[in-house]
């Protein structure tokens, strides 16, 4: 396997997997805010919907940028965010 392919894969799984890690933690963060947990569970629909509507945008906006740049950044901006 394409080592390049390798590490795309797997910052995209590591990306992609980022939503489904924070269902675990819904009762604590419900408990934390003082809300309901299917109100919590409205920040997963939120993150869904932020990578639906941006990822479009940010592809058109950078489809003239050199891909790994582009991969680096996003990358370097998912770490710092988290």
């Amino acid at each position: 396997m394409d080592k390049r392919l390798f590490w795309l894969a797997l910052g995209s799984f590591t990306i992609s997997t980022e939503g489904f890690v924070i269902s675990s933690l819904l009762p604590d963060i419900a408990a934390d805010a003082g809300i309901s947990i299917p109100l919590a569970g409205t920040l997963i629909t939120a993150f869904a919907l932020a990578y639906a509507i941006g990822t479009p945008i940010l592809a058109t906006l950078t489809g003239e940028w050199d891909r790994r740049r582009v991969i680096l950044w996003t990358l370097v901006f998912f770490v710092l965010g988290n």
